[in-house]
């Protein structure tokens, strides 16, 4: 292993760091959703190099964007060195560019004049070309993923999700690339093309002389971006003048009516090209419109302004505040999963009868066989304390909380205020996978899905089911009072009605439904297996808080109707968990007689199974 901690994901990077025994880190330069980015000098051959460290279940995409790269060799395409593995960590060693991201020079400094982006679209074009000519397709290209340095040279990189054209696709696409800069055609569905790219390297010269994504800067959430992507209505021009026929002929809605990489290499340039379709709208060049005494480049935007028409701005696409329909608790939190859904991290199991009623599980066994990995997708009510005002009829921000020891977590606020939750945990080894992209994939496709309308409701479910039960009447106010130390006012219902909770000073009941498997033969729950009334239960004090007790009772056995995952029991259980918190009680006996008490009182109430 390397010196200084590069050779494991668990160890920590420092500068003066080996890899492999050749690379030393100088300087960590950013990090992304695959890997951290370093500069770093190659001691062989003296010479300064970048190294992408690759994330744990990484190395597959770092290997392929090594493959990928190593194909493409123009002077404005980062050029791709090596791959090296250093302990359990694979590295990918590229050309290092001092240079800044497009999209940090417009942050720092605001919309670039039109003829500055005709010179960088003029090199990205022709980088374009190379890669399309290798049969590649980019995927994502965007402002991030262009270097500028400061006599603009131009460098395109970042081929992590390129790939090859002739790779054959099972099932459905998925989204890919970036949310402000994808065509229309990829927002809709469809899988990305040499065509898309087009798009996206006119949505990347859009941003430069605007200062942000034709679909929106993101301030109101990527529902309205992917909304306008869908629809192909990129925001009205405020900056663009003799650019705009430019970017609409990049930017033509329909994939088949744009030019290629290499025709759009020549517009920019401004040379005579061959007839196509979208150039039929083309007026004929007025004599004399040219003016002398201008860089080549701006000549070109001159000649395009006179060839291609302006057409009438469109309006920007006024964002439909769909949320989870008119009935929420109907929703069926499993229709937000394409059919695809994290099928490059292994096969998945989805199950729509785990946890709660608003809440669906994906189980992903792990490619490399290391083990499997879980994801919970659910639908909760508003956010009881908001860290900002809520905003109705808008998608909130994806909140992206780090990832712990093992969860990590993705939360996003629907334009009618509930919210959706997608967590994903370990089970069954794994210790090695990270988990915050299979989060990250599972938030974004769920937004793809819920930005074309209302979701499907879910089967009907059983007249006896806890589904078609306020938890908030299982408890009257009399009963509630009694375990609660000051009881205080009206309970608070859960998402679908499906949780209550009665709070008082420093005591608190709550009761809420959930579906497991049989809990009576599982003694990973602990505690131990009571009657309550007539039904079975399990009385579980907290291990480690005297103040906690639980009593999960069940109210009936079922079998799903749809396959299980293998492995795990052909039975489910619906099971209403009554919980008391009271940390003035004098030991964890008191509170669990007093939950034993309230379970009681649930019972009474719970419908009759058939």
């Amino acid at each position: 292993m390397a010196s200084g901690g590069a050779g494991s994901y668990d160890e920590p990077m420092h500068p003066g760091s080996l890899v492999a025994g050749r690379y030393r880190l100088e300087e960590e330069l950013g990090q992304g959703g695959m890997g951290a980015v370093w500069r770093a000098v190659d001691l062989e051959l003296g010479r300064e190099v970048s190294l992408k460290r690759a994330i744990a279940g990484g190395a597959g995409q770092i290997r392929r964007e090594a493959r990928v790269g190593a194909g493409v060799l123009h002077p404005n395409v980062v050029a791709v060195f090596d791959t090296v593995v250093d302990g359990d960590v694979q590295w990918l060693v590229t050309e290092y560019v001092q240079a800044m991201s497009l999209d940090r020079i417009i942050e720092a400094g605001g919309p670039l004049s039109e003829a500055r982006v005709l010179t960088i679209g003029a090199k990205l074009a022709t980088a374009l070309v190379a890669i399309h000519e290798r049969g590649i397709v980019h995927r994502d290209i965007k402002p991030a993923n262009v270097l500028v340095t400061d006599d603009d040279v131009v460098k395109l990189t970042d081929l992590g999700i390129a790939r090859w054209t002739e790779v054959t696709q099972t099932g459905g696409a998925q989204l890919t690339g970036t949310l402000g800069y994808v065509a229309p055609e990829v927002a809709n569905g469809a899988e990305a093309t040499a065509a898309s790219d087009v798009f996206s390297l006119g949505a990347t010269l859009y941003a430069a002389v605007e200062g942000r994504s034709p679909w929106g800067d993101g301030a109101d959430g990527p529902f309205s971006q992917i909304q306008r992507a869908a629809k192909g209505s990129p925001i009205p021009y405020q900056h663009a003048r003799q650019l705009a026929p430019l970017l609409d002929a990049l930017m033509e809605p329909d994939p088949a009516n744009r030019p290629s990489a290499a025709e759009a290499a020549g517009l920019i340039q401004g040379r005579d090209l061959p007839r196509r379709s979208w150039k039929r709208r083309l007026r004929p060049v007025r004599r004399g419109a040219i003016l002398t005494a201008v860089a080549a480049v701006v000549v070109g935007a001159v000649l395009l302004a006179w060839l291609l028409p302006r057409s009438p701005a469109p309006q920007a696409a006024r964002p439909n505040p769909i949320g989870l329909g008119s009935d929420p608790a109907a929703a069926d939190p499993c229709a937000v999963i394409p059919a695809d859904a994290l099928r490059e991290f292994g096969q998945s199991f989805v199950d729509p009868e785990a946890r709660n009623f608003a809440s669906c599980v994906i189980s992903s066994n792990l490619k490399d066989g290391s083990g499997q990995v879980q994801s919970a997708i659910e639908f909760t009510g508003p956010e009881r304390y908001p860290s900002r005002p809520l905003a109705a009829g808008q998608l909130g921000e994806i909140e992206r909380p780090d990832e712990k020891e093992a969860s990590c977590e993705r939360v996003v606020t629907l334009p009618d205020t509930n919210r959706l939750t997608i967590s994903t945990y370990r089970t069954d080894k794994a210790k090695q996978a990270r988990l915050c992209p299979f989060s990250e994939s599972l938030i974004q496709d769920a937004l793809a899905v819920l930005s074309k309308g209302p979701l499907p409701q879910r089967a009907e479910l059983p007249a006896d089911s806890l589904a078609k039960v306020d938890a908030c009447t299982l408890v009257d106010a009399t009963e509630a009072s009694q375990p609660l130390d000051k009881p205080s006012g009206r309970p608070t219902s859960d998402f679908g009605n499906w949780g209550c909770t009665w709070e008082g000073g420093a005591s608190e009941l709550s009761a809420k439904f959930t579906r497991e498997w049989p809990i009576e033969g599982d003694p990973e729950w602990g505690g131990k297996v009571i009657k309550v009334g007539d039904r079975n239960a399990r009385l579980i004090p907290d291990s480690d808080n005297k103040a906690i007790c639980t009593a999960m009772v069940v109210h009936r056995l079922y079998k799903p109707s749809l396959p299980v995952l293998e492995g795990t029991p052909d039975k489910r259980e619906e099971v209403v968990s009554v919980q008391v918190v009271d940390t003035t009680a004098p030991d964890s006996a008191t509170v669990c007689a007093r939950t034993r008490a309230a379970a009681e009182a649930v019972v009474r109430r719970l419908p009759d199974i058939r």
